[in-house]
């Protein structure tokens, strides 16, 4: 939800004058767009081998601005491109290459191709002409090559930058470091490999930056929490960083999304992760992480997802006398021993919770049957004793349920949807039954 809002934003930012773009001012006609900008659109059309989106067929005829020509929009006081927005719908595709005559279009604010799927080769150099460009994404299409440091260096007006999902190679360049207008970086979902260069540090304005789905590696740099102090969004899950959290990531007060899952970071999780009050979601499953689940985590205001799982995570689960705000939480697949404490009710807004594959015992807390906003519940594979609690059947909300591999006792509770579950839901106990399992025996 984070991300789409700060695309949003950006988008709005830049292009809040669209709507005035190729339309005059009273009476007074709108110019037709300058020879060279529409020679430069053409030469791109000119390197599409096929369009099944139907964008380029409106490419026609003298005027680029006031002609109709889908996704270019012109200054309606000069009529110089200044936007160019050419974006997939309903899975339709441009297949060929960006061609370099894009640099032409000196006066472009805005350049966005996304979501084409077929468009192949580098990106151009020649786009490095662009000096008035604020806004570049070139997203989701099947782009190859390097990350043109140099070139995108040259863009000095630059604030947003996304080159994800594409099949980039190499080095993140350092060259980006020069720009520190820069408020967004998304490089995710290609092939780069290395760590973060130490010129990002200069990027002081950087508020959105998502490196996930990488091949990079190396430590978390601590500038990131000592340098980027209006980071909102910080996504590097599904590379292969190492080392431990850095200290200065809890100083960032306005971050919302913090994502670090599927990486090999170690350490402990330290208290002081309670002071990012801004936190909305928090994904650091699948890491090395020892150590207790320090307790400030549920006494952050806003945080709504928190993902735990496939650490090495022991000690006891802490008491959740805050968190009310959570929706997601998942401990899963760690050493967290105790019980399950009966301030868990206090979650009443939770709606996943999974505490699945850990050395949890004591009994199920009563006290759960008031969290009325439950859909999934899983305590399987833990040393939980005794029964399940007969006031369970007050979570009518509950879609998926497991308790197998523990050691409980007694009559499952028989009322929806408890006794609609599969009888896998309850195997491996000591002697559940009870609809779906065999009926109890009763003792003469």
């Amino acid at each position: 939800m984070l991300r789409a809002l700060l695309l949003l934003l950006a988008t709005a930012a830049l292009l809040s004058g669209d709507a005035a773009a190729g339309t005059g001012s009273g009476d007074k006609p709108t110019p037709p767009c300058s020879p060279p900008d529409r020679a430069a659109l053409l030469g791109f059309k000119a390197g599409i081998t096929a369009d099944t989106t139907g964008i380029l067929a409106t490419w026609a005829g003298d005027d680029c601005c006031g002609g109709g020509w889908e996704g270019v929009a012109c200054d309606a006081a000069t009529g110089r491109v200044v936007s160019l927005r050419l974006e997939s719908q309903r899975g339709r595709h441009m297949a060929g290459a960006i061609s370099p005559s894009l640099g032409g279009l000196e006066f472009l604010e805005s350049l966005v191709i996304r979501d084409m799927g077929r468009l192949v080769g580098a990106v151009p150099d020649a786009l490095s002409r662009l000096t008035r460009l604020q806004q570049l994404y070139l997203e989701g299409n099947a782009l190859a090559g390097g990350v043109p440091g140099k070139a995108l260096s040259k863009m000095t007006s630059l604030r947003y930058l996304s080159l994800a999902g594409n099949r980039l190679e190499g080095p993140l360049p350092p060259e980006l470091g020069r720009l520190r207008g820069l408020e967004q970086i998304n490089l995710a979902g290609n092939r780069l490999t290395g760590g973060i260069p130490s010129s990002y540090g200069n990027l002081s304005s950087l508020a959105y930056l998502d490196l996930s789905g990488n091949l990079l590696s190396g430590v978390v740099p601590e500038f990131v929490g000592q340098r980027f102090k209006s980071l909102a969004l910080l996504d590097l899950s599904n590379n292969s960083f190492s080392g431990e959290l850095p200290a200065s990531l809890y100083t960032l007060r306005d971050l919302a999304d913090l994502s670090l899952s599927h990486n090999k970071i170690a350490g402990r999780i330290p208290p002081q992760i309670g002071s990012l009050r801004s936190l909305n979601s928090l994904a650091l499953d699948d890491n090395l992480l020892a150590g207790p689940i320090p307790k400030s985590l549920f006494g952050l205001p806003k945080l709504w997802r928190l993902d735990l799982s496939k650490n090495k995570l022991n000690g006891a689960l802490p008491d959740f006398a805050g968190g009310g705000s959570l929706k997601w939480l998942d401990v899963s697949r760690n050493a967290i021993g105790g019980q399950i404490p009966s301030s868990i009710s206090k979650l009443h807004g939770l709606e996943r919770l999974d505490i699945s594959r850990n050395r949890v015992g004591g009994v199920i807390p009563a006290t759960m049957a008031a969290m009325a906003s439950l859909e999934w519940l899983d305590l399987s594979s833990n040393a939980i004793v005794g029964r399940i609690p007969d006031n369970f059947t007050r979570m009518a909300g509950v879609r998926h349920a497991s308790f197998r591999g523990n050691k409980l006792c007694g009559r499952i509770p028989q009322a929806a949807p408890f006794n609609r579950f599969p009888a896998a839901a309850y195997a491996h106990n000591l002697c559940l039954c009870g609809k779906p399992l065999p009926p109890c025996r009763k003792i003469s």
